[in-house]
């Protein structure tokens, strides 16, 4: 028997029909999950769930249409794995604080690099437990009051550079800018580096370090492949750099406090920067009070033994926190935050019942929750006084997730507060943003399957204040 005569007898149809209706029937075996408890959602697609597509969409209207389709509360698949979405703050709060012991996890990642398996972002159960307790003194009140010190010095070098562009060319890429300067603090207070690397794109620290937050594979189909976003680039933290280097970089313990003050400290702290200067451009009545605030503050301050701005300084200004606050609403940190359930648990809500099993996801779409009008009105309007003590002991506090809730919150929150505070009153005090002919009416943003807004075209003017 030949090989035509083999492919075309009935009995080959037979099992190659058969074996590919088994291997769909496999790939689609979780996809009455949700369908079964009565829970809406996007219809999925065989191998790719709902994800098909994710790598060109604008992650942050793509989260809008689906919570705005489907509800507070629907199921979602990435490819196979059932993952129920939820914007209801009841079941939030449930999820991430009043039962946390159910969902202490993070999604399962099967990592090559071994050095990315002990981040504190991945790891699990008992280990994530016992890290995250190591970890933790490294970003006492105390510490991060002597690293204000190294923040300064670095806040010290971006206002000489900013004001070379303010008196050379008058507008600034803020992004590129900010991108450098929140790396030098990282090296400063992390690894002991002084890289110098204000406007220097190139520099290999940075390069990497862009390369791990915003890669390639972001934009295309291979972003679903398990894994593929942090696969390479990676050992960049381990490795560090011996130029300047004032001490040892790795142990186990300084390597978890290397790795979390690049993640809470880099590429998002430098985003929020970027989208601060550009509120404050567009509303020029908000950048006024903030300055003149800041000028109050230093009177204030001028009897004690600091000359300028200081770490007591911006601790007290309540107006300045309300900004980086209503930033971070708008335009938050992370776009999703989510957990994976380790003990099967049931919800009632909507008049039903939501039976979460262990190995099931469980997402909050951060950006559509800050942008709810139910939660917040006026959701696109930009306005500070939403966090005065009047409006904010109003709000409930899990409508606002920027940092995460629950005992895995962000644990370099106030690290990343501490480094935005001193630049935005340094920078504010010295220099004025204005928008150009390039800055755009609203800030839009890179597309793909990325955790964090990459602006585009944030290009700001500026210009040196007057000294009065």
């Amino acid at each position: 028997m030949d090989a035509l005569e083999i492919l075309s007898s009935p009995i080959t149809w037979a099992v190659t029909v058969g074996t590919l209706y088994i291997f769909y029937r496999y790939v689609t075996s979780t996809f009455n999950y949700f369908s079964d408890q009565g829970i809406s959602g996007p219809k999925p697609m065989p191998f790719f769930g709902n994800m098909w597509g994710i790598w060109k969409s604008n992650l942050s209207e793509y989260d809008m249409s689906l919570v705005k389709k489907h509800g507070k509360v629907f199921g979602y698949y990435d490819g196979p794995q059932p993952n129920l979405w939820i914007t209801d703050l009841e079941l939030i709060k449930a999820i991430f604080v009043k039962d946390f012991d159910h969902f202490v996890d993070r999604r399962t990642f099967n990592f090559k690099t071994k050095i990315v398996r002990k981040w504190l972002t991945v790891v699990k159960g008992k280990e994530w437990k016992d890290i995250r307790s190591s970890v933790t003194p490294a970003f006492t009140t105390g510490k991060i009051k002597r690293m204000s010190l190294l923040i300064k010095e670095c806040v010290e070098i971006l206002s000489i550079r900013i004001s070379a562009v303010a008196q050379s060319e008058g507008k600034m890429n803020a992004k590129l800018i900010y991108g450098a300067f929140t790396m030098d603090v990282i090296a400063r207070c992390a690894f002991g580096l002084k890289i110098d690397s204000l406007g220097n794109k190139d520099d290999p620290f940075i390069k990497n370090a862009q390369f791990i937050f915003n890669p390639p594979t972001s934009k295309t189909p291979l972003i679903l492949l398990p894994c593929s976003r942090w696969q390479n680039g990676a050992d960049v933290v381990t490795r560090g750099d011996k130029r300047n280097c004032d001490r040892p970089v790795i142990n186990v313990v300084t390597f978890q406090k290397s790795t979390l003050f690049l993640l809470a400290g880099f590429d998002q702290t430098a985003t929020t920067l970027t989208n601060t200067c550009f509120q404050l451009a567009r509303n020029p009545d908000i950048q006024e009070k903030l300055h003149e605030t800041i000028l109050q503050k230093l009177e204030d301050y001028v009897c004690h033994i600091f000359e300028d701005v200081c770490h007591e300084m911006v601790q007290d200004m309540p107006y300045l926190e309300q900004i980086i606050q209503e930033v971070l609403r708008f335009y938050p940190a992370s776009l999703r935050t989510e957990r994976m359930c380790t003990k099967d648990i049931s919800y009632d809500h909507g008049g039903g019942r939501i039976h979460i099993k262990k190995g099931v996801l469980v997402t909050v779409p951060i950006y559509a929750v800050h942008h709810s009008e139910e939660y917040y009105p006026d959701p696109e309007t930009f306005d500070p006084e939403r966090w005065n003590p009047e409006n904010k002991v109003k709000r409930n506090p899990y409508s606002f997730m920027a940092f995460g809730a629950g005992p895995r919150n962000c644990i370099g929150m106030r690290f990343a507060m501490e480094e935005l505070k001193f630049a935005i009153t340094a920078l504010v005090k010295q220099f004025r943003f204005f928008p150009v002919e390039e800055t755009p009416e609203k800030l839009r943003f890179d597309v793909g399957f990325q955790p964090a807004l990459q602006p585009m075209n944030a290009i700001l003017g500026i210009e040196l204040r007057q000294p009065n």
